[in-house]
């Protein structure tokens, strides 16, 4: 049922509604909490190396807003509660939290849904799984429900899908809605990755014009992981077993890296020097490390 309802979603036969969604955990007439005192539940509150701030004049003030922003955000905060602290974008708030609704259904779907192929394949050649398609419904229906989306296109569906949100306040979203997806049968780990730009624009953008980005990943864990345009660093919330996405991490410098492996094969077709460089290179290390 799920693999036919979703492969008719992929042509158009099937018309979005928000009925996956009212199992969500907040109403249409959702509105974020107020912030709540910063919890030590599992640590204290990060705070901002403002030693560090030695910005032109032109940004200390921004500067000074995001790290007094970063300190009030704590380790153990509801994603909500993390949000509200964060950014003062309601809109904003309310369309990740529709979006971690989303992949916390995709967590479950991820576990038990069909693997088979659909008979179909996205404007990229890939073939389009029963599981695929389903996590592209599922997060097309969270920004429809949203009501602040105004368009979003997919790995799946890669036309802008209006969401009937505003322009003016409102949030355009490209996803790839279950990376990694032809090895869930390996039972490897696999995610959605998402990108959001303000307004109704999704070409002629960059990645930094983005106000927010995000990656849910399905794995031993089930994790979302969140970096907004003002706030420092990356941000970790753990689904917990009653539903709960709870922070557990942020990440706001990277160390040298100890293990390499190259990704994005496809590429070596169009660029010479990747093959070259990275995935050579790599395996050279390899052979050398096994011998």
């Amino acid at each position: 049922m799920e693999t036919v309802a979703a492969a008719g979603y992929a042509r158009g036969a099937a018309t979005r509604s928000p009925a996956c969604c009212a199992a969500m955990s907040f109403s249409q007439s959702y509105r974020p909490k107020a912030a709540r005192p910063a919890t030590t539940f599992y640590g204290e509150s990060l705070r901002a190396n403002t030693a560090r701030t030695s910005f032109p004049a032109g940004r200390q003030s921004k500067a000074a807003s995001r790290a007094a922003l970063t300190t009030r955000c704590a380790i153990g905060d509801s994603l909500e509660e993390f949000l509200t602290k964060a950014t003062p974008d309601k809109n904003l708030i309310r369309l990740l939290i529709c979006m971690g609704e989303a992949m916390r259904t995709i967590a479950f779907k991820v576990r038990t849904a069909s693997c088979g192929g659909t008979a179909c394949v996205n404007s990229f050649g890939d073939e389009q799984l029963a599981v695929d398609m389903l996590a592209d419904k599922l997060l097309f229906e969270a920004l429809e429900y949203s009501h602040v989306c105004k368009y979003a296109c997919s790995e799946e569906v890669p036309e802008l899908q209006d969401m009937g949100g505003p322009v003016e306040g409102g949030f355009s979203v490209a996803f790839d809605p279950l990376d990694g997806s032809s090895i869930v049968d390996t039972n490897f780990t696999v995610g959605t990755i998402f990108g959001v730009w303000p307004g109704d624009k999704l070409t002629g953008v960059t990645g930094g014009d983005q106000v927010a980005a995000a990656m849910g990943i399905y794995g031993p864990r089930t994790t979302f992981v969140v970096a907004l345009k003002d706030c420092p660093g990356t941000h970790e919330f753990l689904l917990l077993d009653e539903g709960k996405w709870q922070h557990v991490k942020d990440t706001t410098t990277i160390g040298e890296g100890k293990m390499f492996s190259p990704g994005n094969l496809r590429a070596t077709f169009d660029n010479p020097d990747y093959d070259k460089v990275l995935v050579t290179a790599w395996l050279l290390v390899l052979c050398t490390a096994l011998n």
